[in-house]
């Protein structure tokens, strides 16, 4: 039998050392990589939780804009999930460089993991002539009313009508009665506030869940600039009345109105009396009153709608067979159309009536028109910092 030597013994136990060595450094290894891999996936854990509660804190502030789009107050530690988040609203009172912008920045924490999310919101442009008619409060339509579409931008109404898009809309209550006729949708944001009688015709979609539309009064400041800046000496030719001190209009002729813009306290159109704009013309009025077209009367018959903007404090009235193509916008006042009157544009009022075989055409090109900057607001821009 052969005898293993002292060296061989030796040389054995220093391999086991080293072998044991070698293990345990392994050992370590994997412990530390394992510590490693679980502080990595703490912190991607934490780093997502910290996003989410960023974003949420984020969606938070666009909610509470979009209900008013005044507020900045913010959020301080607001906590949620096992974690907080802040928000900052900056707009442009704070900020003059954001013009009508406003900037939202969310930063949350979740067990020492941060995010912070921007978010950039702007108004959208008010465009207010979708409808062919809409009242803030009440629609009222009855007694053979007709209503369809055209588009003065493509040809001329017997070229391009359609019995769609002759809408009605309210943000109150909308009644159809006795054999009228909608060549179009009716929408209100009333639920339960339509109601449409067996004897009418809708041809399209009816809903009294449409969201709610914005239709603030035309700033005072307009009013303001156009007593003072507006063209009633210069720009008016043909049979007519003025009042240069209290802005009172009537007319029994022929009246024709050249570009510019006009303020009057009252418009008063009789008995076959005939607004017409100059060729080419395109007029804006603001009437801090009434307009009322009676007896045949009528305004821009035969051109654009959008060519003849009327914005007025108070009440519309067409009467009589009397015709008119423009646009009229009064917030705060009642749209009155009856006995066999024709309206080809859009209205914009506080009350809608619409009587007696009364026509309205909705001019498709009005659709596109913006009126300023609208109270609701969206997301135009996000970042996460």
């Amino acid at each position: 039998m052969r005898r293993i030597s002292g060296n061989e013994q030796g040389s054995a136990l220093l391999l086991a050392l080293c072998l044991m060595g070698m293990l345990t450094l392994a050992a370590l290894l994997a412990v530390n990589n394992s510590n490693t891999d679980m502080e990595m996936s703490f912190n991607q854990i934490n780093g997502e939780k910290a996003f989410y509660l960023a974003e949420a804190g984020a969606k938070r502030a666009v909610a509470e804009l979009q209900n008013d789009p005044t507020w900045t107050a913010g959020f301080i530690n607001v906590s949620l999930a096992n974690g907080t988040y802040s928000v900052a609203v900056v707009d442009s009172s704070m900020d003059s460089t954001l013009a009508d912008s406003v900037v939202v920045t969310s930063t949350a924490d979740a067990d020492g993991a941060q995010a912070t999310i921007e978010i950039t919101l702007a108004p959208r442009d008010l465009k207010p002539f979708q409808y062919a008619m809409f009242a803030d409060d009440d629609v009222d339509i009855r007694n053979s009313m007709n209503s369809d579409s055209y588009n003065s931008d493509s040809g001329s109404y017997f070229l391009t009508r359609l019995n769609t898009d002759g809408d009605v809309g309210s943000n109150g209550s909308i009644t159809v009665a006795n054999g009228a006729f909608v060549g179009g949708d009716i929408a209100t944001s009333l639920d339960g506030g339509l109601s449409v009688n067996p004897g009418a015709t809708v041809t399209g979609d009816t809903s009294s869940t449409a969201p709610s539309q914005d239709v603030p009064p035309v700033p005072a400041s307009e009013f303001a600039w156009a007593e003072a800046n507006n063209d009633n000496l210069t720009g008016i030719s043909g049979t007519y009345t003025y009042d240069p001190s209290t802005h009172a209009f009537e007319s029994t002729g022929n009246v024709v109105l050249s570009s510019g813009v006009y303020f009057f306290s009252d418009v008063l159109l009789k008995n076959s009396a005939n607004l017409t704009l100059a060729p080419g013309a395109e007029v804006t009025i603001y009437v801090d009153g009434n307009v009322d077209l009676r007896n045949s009367a009528s305004m821009n018959v035969g051109g654009v709608p959008a060519d003849l903007m009327i914005y007025s404090t108070g009440d519309f009235v067409l009467k009589n067979s009397g015709d008119i193509a423009a646009v009229f916008y009064s917030p705060d006042g009642i749209g009155d159309l009856r006995n066999s009157g024709e309206f080809f544009g859009s209205i914009v009022t506080n009350d809608i009536i619409v009587h007696n075989s009364a026509k309205f055409h909705y001019d498709r090109m009005l659709a596109d028109i913006s009126m300023g900057k609208s109270s609701d607001v969206y997301v135009v821009g996000w970042q996460e910092l």
